[in-house]
């Protein structure tokens, strides 16, 4: 219903105001509640596919009420790390989109669609970059998002871009001695979230919600934006817990005390009356991270010969099936199958004849090593997959030791792929794991896939990292949440039906009702 209301809105709109985006359409806006009443009386009269909807009161959309979130993290400041461990980054992430813009968006399929920008276009070396901004859109503070205070957050954010703003076209250009070809995809991270900062460091966006109260580490409440460009959200605050575990979480989400969660996506195989089959709802998004094995740089195994016999000795699939419970993808690339359609040609089985043969032509010999393998304690299933390659790596004549003291010579880390482009992901990868830049293509009219290709290919040489698994993310929402639906990349204010879309279907105010 609400969606048929939304295009006759649109048709009423077009004819009055055009706008026009390079790639794509500018987004329709939430309407406002005096203008969700009217369109819907203005429908009603002309479909009766809309008077059926409107008679069905479980589809009816309602303001008001409170939507409570719980997340593992617990932030002293509202800000994006920029080394961040997954579970930080992700709550980070989620959390200032909902207050903050970026200039534009990427869709699963890695296409450009408009935020803060309507409209964009460069030269052909891509060095040149111009945006049409969103007119009459305004910071939480009152200000305007002109150009100038645009331009002014992004050359904080990246002073090696020379940024000029346009108050007569409405527009900020970007130029760099460099060329940009993935400029849209990183103006699309969350790090490129346009947000100011009032004197507490509190971030003032132009997002759904402003901030309305802020306890460092433990809670954060924020209102519904009256004046947001998207349009008001239905629910009236959105009230976020930090510092909640993964069990604790599932615990008050089974007691009603929440209404969205984060959770591991084996879950859906640990209990199978759990999640969709029960009153709550579960969404596992494509594989976003990358689990792997990273050689320090002064590890006691230099030789790449043994990197790559400890590659062959790791036997993925029963670490998958048994303490993964089957989520995520045995992985010998660092980008998932989804982003580049060739992920096969770096295969992974197991192979101790031929890592006992590289065994014995290493230098100085294996059997002479003790290698130390370190992992992150805050990940639950870490220190278990570590000991598990470890006895893999025994078994294949490789001495393994899972410590957190001592120098390590292999990490086990999870990272994140932030990013539907390929390159951009594969760029963020190399920094997080510590590995130097891909180089760039060596002509601009190449065969982008098999130059994505040589890049990822020229990390991987000399096994200095071991891909392992790629591991999607999950959430759970409450019966009372309606109209969400996770993004596949696993976020929660860039899909169709954004946390800026919920409505719940039994309002409450107070937390407390509960």
């Amino acid at each position: 219903m609400r969606h048929i209301a939304y295009r006759f809105l649109a048709a009423i709109r077009s004819a009055r105001v055009g706008t026009t985006a390079c790639v794509g359409t500018a987004a329709l806006g939430r309407p406002s509640r005096a203008q969700l009443g009217s369109c819907l009386l203005c429908a009603v009269a002309i479909t009766p596919l809309i008077l059926s909807a409107l008679a069905t009161a479980e589809t009816r959309p309602r303001y008001g009420g409170t939507l409570c979130v719980m997340l593992q993290s617990a932030p002293e400041t509202l800000e994006l790390p920029p080394n961040a461990a997954p579970a930080d980054y992700w709550d980070a992430a989620r959390t200032l989109a909902l207050v903050g813009d970026t200039l534009v968006k990427l869709d699963v399929q890695d296409h450009p669609q408009p935020a803060l920008a309507v409209a964009w276009q460069s030269d052909p070396s891509a060095r040149h970059w111009q945006f049409t901004l969103r007119r009459g859109v305004k910071f939480h503070d009152g200000s305007p998002a002109s150009p100038a205070s645009v331009a002014q957050i992004l050359g904080a954010l990246h002073p090696g871009w020379n940024i000029r703003a346009s108050a007569e076209s409405l527009s900020i250009s970007i130029d760099s001695e460099t060329p940009m070809p993935a400029l849209l995809a990183e103006l699309a991270l969350p790090r490129n979230l346009l947000l100011k900062r009032n004197a507490n460091g509190v971030p003032i966006g132009t997002g759904s919600f402003l901030v309305a109260e802020w306890q460092p580490g433990k809670l954060l409440k924020l209102a519904a934006s009256e004046e947001s460009w998207a349009g008001r959200p239905f629910v009236d605050a959105v009230e976020i817990e930090f510092g909640k575990s993964l069990h604790d979480q599932a615990i008050a989400l089974e007691l009603d005390k929440t209404d969205v969660i984060e959770t591991a996506p084996q879950a859906v195989s640990e209990s199978p009356g759990h999640g969709a089959s029960s009153s709550s709802s579960l969404s596992v998004s494509l594989p976003v991270e990358l689990l792997a094995l990273v050689f320090s740089a002064n590890s006691k195994a230099q030789d790449p010969r043994l990197r790559e016999a400890l590659a062959l000795a790791i036997d993925r699939k029963p670490i998958q099936s048994v303490l993964l419970k089957g989520a995520g993808e045995p992985a010998a690339g660092i980008l998932p199958n989804w982003m580049t359609g060739y992920s096969a040609i770096f295969s992974a089985p197991a192979n101790p004849q031929r890592a006992g043969a590289l065994l014995a032509d290493s230098r100085p010999p294996a059997l002479k090593l003790s290698l130390n393998l370190s992992y992150d304690p805050r990940d639950p299933q870490a220190k278990l997959i570590a000991e598990r390659i470890a006895l893999n790596a025994r078994e294949a004549g490789i001495t393994v030791q899972v410590s957190l003291s001592g120098a390590e010579d292999i990490r086990l880390v999870r990272i994140v792929l932030p990013s539907p482009d390929p390159a951009t992901s594969l760029s963020e990868a190399a920094r997080q794991l510590g590995l130097s830049q891909p180089a760039p293509p060596a002509t601009p009219a190449g065969n982008p896939l098999e130059d994505l290709y040589q890049a990822e290919r020229s990390l991987l040489n000399g096994y200095a990292v071991i891909p392992l698994f790629h591991l999607p993310v999950a959430c759970e929402a409450s019966a009372r949440v309606r109209n969400w639906a996770p993004d596949p990349l696993g976020d929660w204010s860039m899909s169709r039906f954004s946390l800026s879309d919920v409505w719940l279907a039994d309002p409450r105010s107070e937390t407390g009702s509960r």
